[in-house]
């Protein structure tokens, strides 16, 4: 199976001092590492003109004339006349969606998901499935919707209860050498929201998780934080509150399944332990966003987000503690959007021009 891993600016520079190359960053790294976040930029806001770029970016026009020109000539970006009624109309630059493809699977005790997205960001086709073979149908499916030499990869986010394991999912997508890239589940929700949805807030970010057990991504200074040991935000053993249940324990799908009959009685219990998860991680960290999302039904969901808000408000109100935490918000796409950011994975690792060509 092909592999492929990604490098930093500065892992590429220590990469090449190890090599016995010039050690530093090069003007290579440089243009790579402007070119792909020219690439990111286009993703997240639409076309721009180089005005524009040259701001978000805080490069010259000139070296953003050299960025969309090295682009369009791999294909990627193309350029149009701005729609306006001024007289004046400026160029502006957009990614061509059709030049590249991914795929992104969520894997799930319960289900999964599986997506084709473009270049732009664009979900093009989507498709659910509960089986191994229903998985073997679905991607067979979507490989037929494209061309399959404009496919980049598939990333594969999981719970740690999926109803598949690795070798399993990569038995089927590895038969056609494609470049595969595995994440967990909360780190894929986190990149769907900093790529596609609510960017990167100062203070970072917290997102819980919740379907059959109860996991957070954190989002710290940009990066993506795991832990010494790569457990940072299984928070679904936490006990609190006077029972001493665990989140795993009341907030989870099966336990929403089996307090049926007293759904209220499901949020308000589920809404305090999830809250009290919450004042205990940004005791810490103090996170500019908290989201919550998951298999939840939609209702439910926003059931349990407006209860802990009114937790939250009436612990700052009466006992004046943590007044700095933020609101909890739903995550901004459906369950978290984890194929979507399981798709931007492969997608920000495209081969790019060498500006040495």
């Amino acid at each position: 199976m092909k592999t492929l891993r990604r490098h930093s600016i500065s892992g590429v520079a220590r990469q090449r001092s190890r090599n016995g190359d010039r050690p530093g960053i090069s003007p290579v790294d440089i243009a790579e590492h402007n070119s792909r976040t020219t690439l990111r930029l286009l993703r997240r806001r639409g076309p721009l003109t180089r005005q524009e770029l040259s701001r978000e970016l805080g490069l010259t026009e000139p070296a953003i004339t050299g960025i969309v020109r090295r682009l369009a000539l791999a294909g990627l970006v193309c350029e149009r006349k701005r729609s306006t009624t001024a007289h004046y109309t400026a160029a502006e630059f957009g990614l061509r969606g059709e030049a590249r493809y991914s795929l992104g699977l969520r894997i799930s005790k319960l289900d999964g998901e599986i997506i084709l997205m473009d270049l732009a960001g664009e979900i093009v086709r989507r498709q659910t499935f509960t089986t191994p073979n229903d998985f073997v149908n679905a991607v067979a499916d979507l490989r037929g919707a494209f061309g399959e030499s404009k496919l980049v990869g598939c990333g594969v986010a999981t719970s740690p209860d999926a109803f598949m394991d690795r070798q399993q999912i990569e038995t089927v997508l590895a038969a056609d050498s494609e470049v595969l890239f595995f994440l967990d589940d909360t780190e894929a929700a986190i990149e769907a929201e900093r790529t596609m949805g609510i960017g990167d807030p100062e203070g970072g970010m917290v997102l819980i998780l919740t379907d059959c057990s109860v996991r957070a991504g954190l989002l710290i200074g940009g990066r993506v934080f795991r832990g010494i040991h790569g457990r940072a935000g299984q928070i679904g053993d936490m006990r609190s509150g006077v029972d001493g249940a665990s989140l795993n324990d009341v907030a989870t799908l099966p336990s929403l399944e089996a307090a049926s009959a007293d759904k209220e009685r499901w949020v308000a219990t589920a809404a305090r332990h999830l809250h009290e998860a919450v004042l205990a991680v940004s005791g810490f960290i103090a996170p500019g966003a908290i989201l919550l999302g998951g298999s939840l039904p939609d209702t439910v969901l926003d059931e349990v987000i407006e209860c802990m808000s009114r937790e939250r408000d009436a612990k700052i109100r009466d006992l004046v503690i943590a007044p700095w935490i933020q609101q909890i918000r739903r995550a901004t796409f459906p369950w978290a959007g984890v194929a979507l950011g399981a798709a931007l994975r492969p997608m920000d690792a495209i081969a790019l021009p060498d500006i040495r060509a």
